[in-house]
């Protein structure tokens, strides 16, 4: 078998969403691994300025895939990110490897049916990864004779030192993400809004995401006009928003369904308190699942908040998760895992 060196990445969207983030981190990555690194998408965005940043021009896919196929013989590999982009399978395997990498969750079979995708894409890979072993449960569900890898996620290491303590006497918890059902906004503010009165004076929660038209009607009349929430709205600059998480204190990841968040990464790299729902591929950052909780469960979730006012528990928790993610989602761990799929090794 031929090494890999030309590896062609395609993103489904260019957006400040974990997805194309999480591309762009592979894309660096492999780059500075010697690979020669090409970007497609299927659609423009805000976020091609943060690839061409560190150095890649993002080509957006002509309408007309069939002229494609001279092009695909200049790679060695295709990367196709995310089920959005498995109708690629069939029009760029034929020329060259290709994997496809699921992001998603549990929400596979309604994206198929919302978004007229077709599960018999994923049937149709040769080669299919997942970002957790939630992600490949669900895969698996839908297409049972798959053989999905797992590749967990990473984040470059961006921590500087510094301790998970209040900041100007408040704790601070913040929810990431898309505006959306999917990613329990409602529950948090629940949780949020139900703690007890004494702790109203030194709690705040921070709210950052883009709400979208199509989720308008969950987002609408969702958040109360209430000095204690801060809305941020979409950030589009990486270093803004990564300033403003070393600022929290706990990340709560509260989705519904989710395949791996990205956040809560970012959250354990930073050496900050995460909550994990039961239904996020994440939770393995937490061993003992101390701070998992049911999902939909506002009132578990409430009570989890409530212990981590304790000045005690932010600075244990921040340590043990950033213990976690040196020890399962660092570059160096993430490099190990994908090249062992690249080049087709097995030790």
């Amino acid at each position: 078998m031929d090494t890999v060196k030309k590896i062609l990445l395609i993103s489904h969207e260019m957006t400040y969403t974990g997805a194309p983030r999480s591309l762009l981190n592979v894309a660096c990555l492999l780059k500075r691994e010697g690979y020669d690194i090409t970007v497609w998408s299927l659609q423009p965005g805000e976020f091609e300025k943060e690839f061409l940043l560190v150095g890649f021009a993002v080509s957006i896919l002509d309408k007309d895939l069939k002229r494609l196929s001279a092009e695909l013989q200049y790679y060695d590999l295709a990367i196709l990110n995310t089920f959005f982009c498995a109708a690629l399978v069939s029009v760029i395997q034929p020329f060259v490897r290709t994997i496809l990498y699921i992001r998603e969750g549990q929400n596979i079979l309604d994206l198929a049916r919302d978004c007229n995708l077709d599960i018999q894409d994923i049937r149709r890979a040769k080669e299919v990864v997942c970002i957790s072993d939630y992600a490949r449960e669900a895969v698996l569900n839908c297409c049972p004779n798959s053989n999905p890898s797992i590749i967990h996620n990473f984040v470059e290491d961006k921590y500087r030192g510094g301790l998970n303590l209040p900041h100007k006497h408040m704790i601070n918890y913040l929810i990431s993400g898309t505006v959306e059902w999917r990613k329990g906004h409602d529950i948090v503010l629940h949780a949020f809004l139900n703690m007890p009165k004494e702790l109203h004076r030194i709690t705040r929660l921070h709210i950052v995401g883009r709400k979208p038209e199509w989720s308008k009607q969950f987002w609408e009349n969702l958040i109360p006009n209430d000095e204690r929430i801060i809305e941020y709205g979409e950030i589009c600059n990486e270093k803004k928003r990564i300033d403003l998480y070393k600022r929290m204190n706990v990340f709560v990841i509260a989705s519904r369904d989710e395949a791996c968040s990205l956040v809560a990464l970012e959250g354990a790299m930073l050496g900050k308190a995460v909550i994990f729902s039961e239904n996020t591929g994440a939770k393995y950052l937490d061993t003992n699942k101390c701070r998992v909780y049911p999902t939909e469960n506002a009132g578990a979730l409430c009570r989890q908040m409530c212990e981590l006012t304790s000045r005690k528990k932010l600075l244990l928790e921040g340590i043990r998760m950033r213990k976690q993610y040196l020890r399962t989602s660092t570059e160096k761990q993430y490099l190990y895992q994908i090249e062992k799929v690249i080049q087709r090794r097995t030790d």
